[in-house]
C-alpha cells in the first residue's frame, strides 16, 4: 500500500491525535505491512473517536443528564396532573390514581435526579431506560389509531435518550450542586403546573406564559455554565431543539392528511421512521464536530459544578 493510501486511511482518526501520532503511526505502517492493516486501523479510529467524545462531554453529560430529568420529572408530574391533583382537590376522600405508565415516568426520573447526585451510575441508567420505556409506551398505545400521538411528544422520547445516554457517559461518582440548578429546578415546577386540571385550555394565556418561563429559566441556567461547559451543553439540547422543526416541517403533511381522513389513517413508514432516528444524531454529531474545531483546549477546565479539573483530578473553587 503507497504512502498516499495509508495518509487516507489515517485521515479517520480525529485531528488532534492524527497532529500527536500521526506520522508516527505512519511510519510504523509503512515499515511493517501485513493482512489485517486496515481493520487495525478502523477499529482504532472508531475507538479514538469514541475516546474523545467521552472526555469532551464526560463533565456537561452529568448536568444533562441531571437537568433533563428534572425537566422531564416536571412534564411527568404535568401529565399525572389528573390523577394527582383530582383527589387533592375533591370535597370527598379519594385514592390518588396513576396509570402505570405515568408511575414509571414519574419514579424513574425522579430516580434519575438522585442518581446523577450520587453517581450511581447503574441505578441511573436502569432508572432512565425504565422512564424512556415509559415515554415511548404512552404514545405507542394509541399508535394504530392516532400515528401523530408518537409525533406530538418525540422531543420527550429524544430527550429521554439524550439524558439516559449523558448519565452514561457522565464522570462516575457524586458531584455538587451545579451552577443553575435553582433556575432549573423552577423550571420543572413551572412545568409541572401546565396540568390539565387547571388550565381547561391547552392555549391558556397563564399556561403559556408558564411555558415562557420555563424557557427563560432553561436559558439562564444555560447562561450560567462556563463557556466550555456551555458548548458541550449545546450539543447535548441539539437532538432534542432539532425534532421540533422536523415534526412541524418535514411530518406536518403526514399529520394533516390523518387528521382530515380518519378513515384511511397512514402510518410512519420505514424511510420516515429511519429519518426520525438520524437526523437527531447527526444533530449531535454536527454540533460536536463544529464545537471541536472552534474550541482551543484549556489546561484547567470548569466543570460546572462550582469546580474545576485539572486533569483526572477535580477541585473546587
Amino acid at each position: 500500500m503507497t504512502e498516499t493510501r495509508y495518509r487516507r486511511l489515517l485521515a479517520l482518526y480525529p485531528r488532534d491525535f492524527r497532529q500527536e501520532y500521526g506520522e508516527e503511526m505512519l511510519a510504523v505502517l509503512m515499515t511493517d505491512p501485513r493482512r489485517g492493516q486496515v481493520v487495525d486501523v478502523l477499529r482504532g479510529a472508531g475507538a479514538a473517536h469514541l475516546r474523545a467524545v467521552r472526555s469532551g462531554h464526560d463533565r456537561a453529560a452529568r448536568v444533562v443528564q441531571i437537568f433533563g430529568a428534572i425537566l422531564l420529572l416536571g412534564v411527568a408530574l404535568r401529565r399525572s396532573g389528573g390523577g394527582l391533583l383530582n383527589p387533592l382537590l375533591s370535597a370527598e376522600p379519594r385514592p390518588i390514581y396513576l396509570e402505570g405508565v405515568d408511575a414509571i415516568r414519574l419514579l424513574g426520573w425522579g430516580l434519575v435526579v438522585v442518581a446523577a447526585f450520587r453517581g450511581w451510575r447503574a441505578i441511573g441508567a436502569a432508572a432512565a431506560l425504565a422512564a424512556l420505556a415509559g415515554e415511548i409506551a404512552s404514545p405507542a398505545r394509541f399508535y394504530v389509531d392516532t400515528p401523530a400521538s408518537v409525533l406530538h411528544v418525540y422531543w420527550m422520547i429524544v430527550a429521554g435518550g439524550v439524558v439516559l445516554i449523558a448519565g452514561l457517559v457522565a464522570r462516575g461518582g457524586a458531584v455538587a450542586r451545579p451552577r443553575g440548578l435553582a433556575a432549573i429546578v423552577l423550571a420543572g415546577v413551572f412545568l409541572a403546573l401546565q396540568s390539565p386540571i387547571l388550565f381547561v385550555h391547552e392555549l391558556s394565556p397563564l399556561r403559556s406564559g408558564l411555558v415562557a418561563l420555563a424557557a427563560a429559566l432553561v436559558l439562564v441556567a444555560l447562561i450560567r455554565q462556563s463557556s466550555e461547559i456551555r458548548g458541550r451543553l449545546v450539543c447535548w439540547a441539539a437532538p432534542v431543539i432539532v425534532t421540533l422543526p422536523l415534526v412541524q416541517w418535514g411530518f406536518g403533511g403526514f399529520i394533516e392528511h390523518n387528521m382530515r381522513h380518519p378513515e384511511s389513517t397512514r402510518l410512519i413508514n420505514p424511510m420516515q421512521w429511519t429519518v426520525l432516528v438520524l437526523v437527531p444524531i447527526v444533530a449531535f454529531v454536527a454540533t460536536s464536530w463544529l464545537g471541536s474545531r472552534r474550541s482551543k483546549g484549556r489546561p484547567v477546565a470548569a466543570d460546572g459544578f462550582g469546580g474545576t479539573y485539572d486533569g483526572d483530578v477535580r477541585r473546587h473553587d
